[in-house]
């Protein structure tokens, strides 16, 4: 459609200022997810000390864009204790905002030695699952414990499938 001059300039200015106004939301769009999933460092944590070490591996960016069995690993590590698959999942779905059904690919991470099950003897139905790197001489290292799992087993009464 033909439009005078003076309506075409108009026209024009418009859509270039709306053009810059969308992509700076863009802009800022792309910046509210990079501190949301901390890809963004602002200067508000200390130095480092070589204590802080699991800290930092744990404040390292969730991979949004990575295969599912890397972001399960990612959430296990985010979770540091064993875990039950829900809480597992709700995790998952917290740092996606996807509710997906992890029960196969953490079965896969199982089979490939990844993740282990935490079951009492005896039974076929494990409980919880932990990182294969958290046991140490078939027993689960003290800081990957919840809170009352001294109560609940002892290391004679589960094993690690």
């Amino acid at each position: 459609m033909e439009y005078k001059p003076d309506v075409q300039l108009i026209l024009n200015s418009l859509n270039k200022e709306k053009k810059e106004l969308s992509d700076k939301l863009a802009e800022i769009d792309k910046l509210i997810k990079r501190i949301k999933y901390g890809n963004l460092d602002l200067g508000l944590n200390k130095v480092a000390k070589a204590d802080d070490i699991e800290t930092i591996e744990a404040a390292k960016p969730f991979p949004l864009k990575a295969e599912l069995k890397v972001q399960i690993i990612k959430v296990m590590d985010l979770l540091g204790e064993a875990s039950k698959l829900k809480s597992i999942q709700d995790k998952y779905k917290e740092m996606t905002g996807i509710h997906h059904n992890l029960r196969e690919t953490v079965r896969t991470l199982n089979k490939h030695d990844i993740l282990k099950l935490l079951q009492p003897k005896g039974t076929e139905r494990g409980l919880y699952w932990v990182k294969a790197e958290w046991l140490e001489n078939g027993k689960l290292k003290e800081k990957h414990k919840f809170e009352g799992f001294d109560l609940i087993f002892t290391d004679d009464s589960i094993e690690f499938k």
